[in-house]
Parts: C-alpha cells; structure tokens; sequence
C-alpha cells in the first residue's frame, strides 16, 4: 500500500514540474512546441502542448493577400526550433522587418532599417526616483 501510495506522489510531482509553456518545453528535431487551449468547462483552461512538424510552422501555411508579404518573428523557447508567429505586413514597413533583440527598426532615408538600440536606463527602472539624501554623510 505504501509503494501505491509513492508512485501516486512521484506522479503528482511529475505533474507540476512538467513543462507548462512552450518556452519550458523541448521538442525533437524537425519538430516545433506550439501551445493549444485545451478543452474544459470553466475557464482558465489548462494549456496543451504539442510538437508539431516544422512544415505547419510560420508562414507555411499562411497566405496573404495581394500587396502584403509574410513576416516571421520568432517565440522564445529552449529547443533549437522554435514556434515562429506569422503576420502579414506591408513591404517596406518597420513592421515587414525583423530585427536582431538589440536592435531596434527605424525609417532611414526613406526605407526600414535595423540600428543599434541600447535602451536607456531609465525605461529599465521606469519612473523610480534616487533619493538622494542617502548619499548625504551625517557630519
């Protein structure tokens, strides 16, 4: 009874340690995680996961229309293929060109163009405020 009683606690743990999003998830090769809501009565829903083969990934099965091309932005996750979200853009837009994560789309000279973007320290605190009677000595 006991040894019922450990493989259900071993299973229980296995439960909640388990990946619960694609970006924990690892996926073989030729394969990519996708993330599907999976089926309940009373939401939230728990998510499925699911490897996929790389020919349902990104733009592959994605037709745009007339005048607007397929862009590819790639989704965090650990496994060497990755889900890659497809959009449709129109050409010659900051929004058709993928940039490097250091990198940020400007318009120059009239086309898109990745530059180097370093963000200020500022945007990382937000509005926070030194007080700056911590650095006064009391004399």
């Amino acid at each position: 009874m006991k040894f019922v009683q450990f493989l259900l606690f071993s299973s229980c743990i296995f439960m909640i340690l388990r990946a619960e999003t694609c970006v924990d998830k690892f996926c073989p090769p030729g394969t990519f995680c996708d993330e599907r809501p999976g089926p309940c009565v009373k939401p939230p829903c728990r998510t499925i996961l699911a490897c996929l083969p790389n020919s349902a990934n990104g733009c592959a099965r994605l037709e745009c229309s007339s005048g607007k091309i397929c862009v590819e932005r790639i989704r965090p996750c650990i496994g060497r293929s990755c889900k890659e979200i497809a959009t449709c853009e129109t050409p010659g837009t900051c929004a058709a060109l993928v940039c490097a994560p250091s990198q940020k789309c400007e318009i120059v000279g009239g086309s898109p163009k990745c530059v180097k973007h370093i963000p200020p320290t500022r945007g990382i605190i937000g509005k926070a405020i030194l007080d700056e009677k911590q650095f006064e000595n009391d004399q």
